[in-house]
């Protein structure tokens, strides 16, 4: 090699006599571009000794858990693993979701029972002709249940319609500003029922839940019954928290139960709520109210009744019907003529009176008469309507077809049942007849000479009693209540010959 380079130095020396051209630059550090460039000279390594020669011929070494290493640092562990990571927080959403779900469940139907607002109360509010209502005896009763004083029961409010059974359970949601009460009505269609309760609980029946987007069933399948059970158990824990809460039980109310239908469905649905009435009642969580007009829902409660109160509500009697029209008569005027209730002036007593002979002390009658411009024309319209309604459906046909005979077999038992009211109680005197003047010491009528007279206003013949004295009827006399028959149901099948025509009268009567 340093022969080599020195062989190479000696050809590039200048010859002896020559010179550089001049037009060449020499420069100690210029270099030249023609002269060969040459790799590095290799770098000496030190020497092995023996101590460092493995002692064996050398070979890869494997770890035992090399197909798992390698597997977790591959493209598909990253993929499963993200797909497991995701699921797991899917999950635990889910979990999430439910629970809290099921909080705000419980928190609404709470909401329902608070104080303040009730959708059927919100609507008994408004400032009509009939938004002021006639106070029964039977109210403190249902005030003291709404107030939740009456616990250990339920109660079954029966009476003919009309005589203020829901206004007086609206009344006493007044009075206690809806706590702790809510109310439903019922209705002839079990679906429209089950809207109806879901409504007065605030319980949708899980239809607003999200889950049931990936469910393939519907949850309405098992049908209305299905949804009240659901309704029923969540109200069961909302009445266990009230109860330990405050310390007295909730309340709700079924209006018009006789609406349900009298079917195998309808007794299903009767019993269901039933039974939930005696277990909360047992408990002293929650008081239900059931009223009917119809006899048919006793007969079908009164099997598995433990502790169900009975409430009879009837018509009013005189002294209370003619207040009591008078009442809502200066209302109506006062709300007609735009003036207070105490500058409207009431016709006389004797008119009240004879509207209360002719409508009797049904408030619902009352409160139509009341509102009417000729309170006795009004009277003697409603007793021509139920006098044709009646006729449609129990009248005789003397010359009747064949083919009509089980319809005049139910006219002829309706008509056997009618005439034994009318052979109970004397005659009944026309409307705006004196009354029976009482009798002196001697036992002679102390107003025998005097005869009624005849007033007519407008057509319509009003009749008054003036005494001796010109004086009007006695408020003794005005007061005095109509004799109406009355007859049990036991005498009632005995009287018709026919119990199965019992019941479809019953339903009809209370139209």
């Amino acid at each position: 090699m340093s022969r080599l380079l020195t062989q190479v130095a000696r050809s590039h020396q200048p010859l002896p006599g020559r010179r550089l051209p001049l037009s060449r630059s020499v420069h100690p550090s210029a270099s030249r571009l023609d002269a060969p460039t040459w790799p590095p000279p290799p770098v000496p390594q030190p020497a092995v000794t023996p101590s460092d020669a493995p002692p064996f011929p050398s070979r890869p070494i494997t770890q035992p858990n090399s197909f798992w290493r390698a597997w977790a640092n591959s493209a598909s562990f990253q993929a499963a693993l993200t797909t497991v990571v995701g699921l797991a927080m899917v999950f635990g959403a889910g979990v999430g979701y439910l629970e809290w779900y099921k909080h705000h469940v419980l928190h609404r139907m709470e909401r329902a029972f608070a104080g303040g607002y009730d959708p059927a109360l919100e609507i008994s509010t408004l400032h009509t002709p009939d938004s002021s209502h006639i106070h029964r005896k039977e109210q403190p009763v249902i005030d003291s249940i709404l107030r939740g004083d009456q616990a250990g029961g339920y109660y079954l409010m029966i009476g003919p319609k009309g005589t203020g059974k829901g206004t007086m359970i609206l009344d006493a949601m007044r009075a206690v500003k809806a706590e702790g009460a809510s109310v439903c009505e019922a209705h002839p269609d079990l679906e429209v029922f089950r809207l109806r309760l879901g409504k007065s609980l605030d319980f949708d029946y899980y239809e607003d839940w999200q889950g049931s987007l990936f469910s393939r069933a519907d949850p309405r399948v098992g049908g209305p019954a299905l949804d009240v059970e659901r309704a029923m158990t969540k109200l069961e824990k909302v009445a266990l928290r009230y109860a330990r809460k405050h310390g007295r039980p909730l309340v709700l109310a079924f209006n018009n139960i006789h609406l349900f239908p009298n079917t195998p469905e309808g007794h299903a649905v009767l019993h269901q709520l039933q039974q939930r009435a005696e277990a909360w009642a047992e408990a002293g969580i929650l008081t239900m109210i059931f009223s009917t007009d119809d006899f048919w829902c006793l007969d079908t409660m009164k099997k598995n009744a433990s502790r169900m109160r009975i409430l009879s509500v009837y018509d009013l009697p005189a002294h209370e019907s003619i207040s009591a029209l008078g009442l809502l008569r200066r209302h109506a005027l006062s709300h007609r003529l735009g003036i207070k209730a105490q500058d409207v002036e009431l016709e006389g007593e004797d008119v009240l009176r004879g509207v209360y002979d002719m409508v009797g002390g049904r408030t619902s009658y009352l409160a139509r008469v009341a509102r009417a411009d000729d309170m006795l024309a009004e009277a003697r319209g409603m007793i021509q309507a139920e006098k044709g309604w009646l006729l449609s459906k129990v009248g005789l046909i003397p010359e009747m077809d064949d083919d009509v005979m089980d319809e005049q077999k139910w006219s002829s038992c309706s008509w056997l049942l009618l005439r034994h009211f009318a052979q109970q109680v004397p005659p009944l005197r026309p409307p705006g007849a004196p009354l029976a003047a009482p009798a002196t010491s001697d036992g002679v009528d102390a107003d025998a000479d005097a005869a009624p007279t005849l007033d007519t206003v407008d057509g319509s013949e009003l009749e008054s009693h003036q005494g001796s004295g010109g004086d009007l009827i006695e408020p003794t006399q005005v007061n005095e209540d109509l004799d109406v028959s009355a007859v049990s149901y036991d005498e009632a099948r005995r009287i018709m010959t026919r119990a199965d025509f019992l019941e479809g009268l019953d339903h009809a009567n209370s139209r």
